[in-house]
């Protein structure tokens, strides 16, 4: 949406946000404002006051629940100079009577979807800010009253936050369950994962690995869980970090749906949705053979989906052609550490001098911030 403002003409064009969010959330720094009761919660909430610059845009605070498209809209052909218009059809939130919660409709030329993953457990935030407050301050409580934690998920998100639980509390025992046979999943080399389990493990972080929590069972105090292979571990705190599921249902409207079995958006190389030439889509909920991730965003999908997206507005076919980014994650160990992956030169690792620098300390807050064109801040944490 910022990018798009300062490229459209405000006299021929339009341009709305629905966001069901009052703020945007930005997920990296969550981890820390969870496990840290000293860490700022302005490096995690984030205004859209700025987002569309001096663009005359529009921000609608609801939740979308289906799309409908021009019934003249074509399956599969593109024809140049004609864009094939729909509706979105949305919930208002934060209404005070029963009018403002009947569902709304808002017509489109050209829609792009970026509406990310659905998260479970401690990273699922409600839309309400207040609320996500509350549940910021309710996980910090879980995490100092507990003594034996057990994180379910050894991807990113629950590897970064045994780190930052180390830092804070690095008496707790931590242990980490997780499917596969090492941290993270096979497409990043044994070299790497083996590392970051290793300077985990040196802090005291314990691994079970190809093994499972079933579901997410109650767990009350001194007490123990059983894994799916039969371990019994000791837990007072069960955190699960599985990942996140691609909020896409209210696309599986559209005919023929563009979904795959898993939720995902199938789309062409363009970005545009498979037999939907005037909807893109981007970020996480893409199917597309790549290790989902907010870097995609920034420095891929983005700037394809804009210049397609201009190119569409023009009347032209669009061209730009998404063909994939390199392999590159950084993962913390708490805000002094961390480990880093590159998949250029047939990938290369680095350690605890440069992913420091570059994420652990900051996390990026102020990327995500000039991303919304706010101002840095000033993080001394």
């Amino acid at each position: 949406a910022h990018t798009l403002s300062g490229l459209l003409d405000p006299e021929w064009h339009t341009l709305t946000l629905i966001s069901a969010r009052q703020h945007y959330i930005y997920l990296p720094a969550s981890l820390r404002a969870l496990v840290n009761p000293d860490y700022p919660l302005s490096t995690v909430f984030m205004p859209y006051d700025n987002i569309f610059g001096k663009f005359p845009g529009k921000i609608i605070h609801g939740s979308v629940t289906s799309v409908e498209e021009n019934k003249l809209a074509p399956l599969s052909s593109y024809e140049p100079g004609k864009l094939y218009s729909g509706s979105v059809i949305y919930q208002s939130l934060g209404g005070r009577d029963d009018e403002d919660l009947m569902p709304e409709r808002l017509h489109y030329d050209v829609l792009v979807v970026a509406t990310g993953s659905q998260w479970e457990g401690f990273t699922g935030f409600p839309a309400e800010t207040e609320k996500c407050m509350a549940h910021i301050e309710t996980w910090r409580m879980k995490f100092k009253e507990a003594n034996d934690i057990v994180i379910a998920g050894g991807g990113a998100v629950g590897l970064e936050t045994a780190g930052e639980l180390k830092d804070i509390y690095p008496d707790k025992n931590v242990t980490i369950v997780h499917a596969d046979r090492l941290p993270l999943n096979d497409i990043y080399p044994d070299r790497f994962r083996s590392l970051v389990e290793h300077r985990l493990q040196t802090r005291g972080v314990q691994f079970t690995f190809d093994d499972a929590i079933i579901g997410n069972p109650t767990i009350s105090e001194k007490s123990s869980l059983k894994t799916r292979n039969g371990t019994t571990l000791k837990c007072d705190l069960l955190v699960p970090a599985r990942g996140g599921r691609p909020n896409t249902r209210f696309l599986s409207f559209l005919s023929p749906s563009p979904l795959s079995d898993r939720g995902f958006v199938k789309v062409d190389p363009t970005l545009q949705l498979q037999h939907h030439p005037n909807i893109f889509a981007v970020g996480d909920i893409v199917d597309w053979p790549e290790i989902r991730q907010l870097i995609k965003i920034r420095y891929g999908h983005a700037s394809i989906v804009v210049e397609n997206v201009l190119s569409l507005l023009q009347g032209m076919r669009p061209r730009k052609k998404y063909k994939g980014t390199m392999e590159l994650i950084l993962i913390t160990n708490g805000k002094n550490c961390g480990t880093t992956y590159c998949g250029l030169f047939g990938g290369f690792v680095l350690g605890d001098w440069f992913t420091s620098r570059l994420k652990s300390r900051n996390l990026m807050v102020n990327e995500a911030r000039k991303g919304l064109a706010l101002d840095p801040l000033n993080i001394s944490y």
